[in-house]
């Protein structure tokens, strides 16, 4: 029987996807319409919702009539996306969340300085491709593995996607500093993500199960998955109250729940009034 259900202090969506909603609202409030380059946020549900009210999702700018407002997305905008934006001639409102445009900034800031630039983060992903764009030829690193793999190099620099794991960014760095002999590292994962690693770190040590909401688009929802799994093997990851599965807490008298920064604080809410009505 659940004798106990803990929600981590930290739900619900961060400063960065607040912005970019009251952003997309606001844009909608002033014009006739508004369109989104990709998900704004990466949460489904999250995405209906403005679409349905605010504004339509395109994959192409190209599709885009020149007299329709373009926003931007929170997790930034490819260099030569923003240029084409700009020859076409776009209103143009810039949904990016300001710590990722401060990451921006500190890889620009290390190619001034001559250091190669990298990014430790995952490969292909929208915030990682932003800010790779900002830079010439910068290496992404994903994991240990590539790091070991890196040729030797004199001068880099290294940032990070904001949403990273902590304890793997550490040890890649460890690997970094025998591999280039003058190496400036900022540290860029977000003050959101680290609460919410720590939090998720003690409520996994806590609680018979732990359950994480959020989307599985959602880099910073995976992450807080993989930590609570290292230390909970029964760590479940869902969107909503219809992925639960009462099986899971057969044996558990205490559940923890914890969720991504852009997954509403009303859907966590749903997901815990739901396990307390489990016997």
């Amino acid at each position: 029987m659940i004798r106990k259900i803990t929600i981590a202090k930290d739900i619900g969506f961060c400063s960065g996807v607040k912005g970019a909603i009251h952003k997309a609202r606001e844009a909608a409030s002033r014009y006739n319409k508004v369109v989104m380059l990709g998900d704004i946020v990466h949460n489904e549900r999250v995405v209906k919702e403005l679409e349905k009210s605010v504004a339509v999702v395109i994959d192409n700018i190209d599709k885009i009539d020149e007299s329709t407002p373009i926003l931007f997305r929170s997790h930034g905008t490819k260099v030569k996306i923003w240029e084409k934006a700009r020859q076409k001639g776009l209103t143009i409102i810039d949904a990016t969340c300001p710590l990722v445009l401060e990451i921006h900034k500190s890889a620009i800031m290390m190619e001034k300085e001559g250091r190669k630039v990298i990014i430790i983060g995952d490969h292909e992903h929208d915030e990682v491709e932003a800010i790779a764009s900002q830079v010439k030829e910068p290496i992404v690193i994903s994991n240990p593995r590539e790091a070991k793999e890196l040729k030797n190099i004199r001068k880099a620099g290294a940032v990070v996607q904001s949403t990273q794991l902590i304890d793997d960014v550490s040890e890649i760095i460890s690997i970094l500093s025998y591999k280039i002999e003058d190496l400036r590292f900022i540290n860029t994962i977000c003050s959101p993500t680290r609460k919410r690693q720590e939090q998720v770190k003690e409520l996994a040590r806590t609680h018979d199960v732990m359950i994480i909401v959020g989307s599985f688009t959602s880099a910073n929802t995976k992450r807080l998955t993989q930590i609570s799994k290292r230390i909970n093997i029964h760590t479940y990851q869902i969107q909503g109250v219809e992925g639960l599965d009462s099986k899971w807490f057969n044996t558990a008298s205490s559940v923890g729940i914890s969720a991504g920064a852009s997954t509403p604080d009303f859907i966590v809410e749903e997901v815990a009034k739901k396990i307390a009505t489990i016997p």
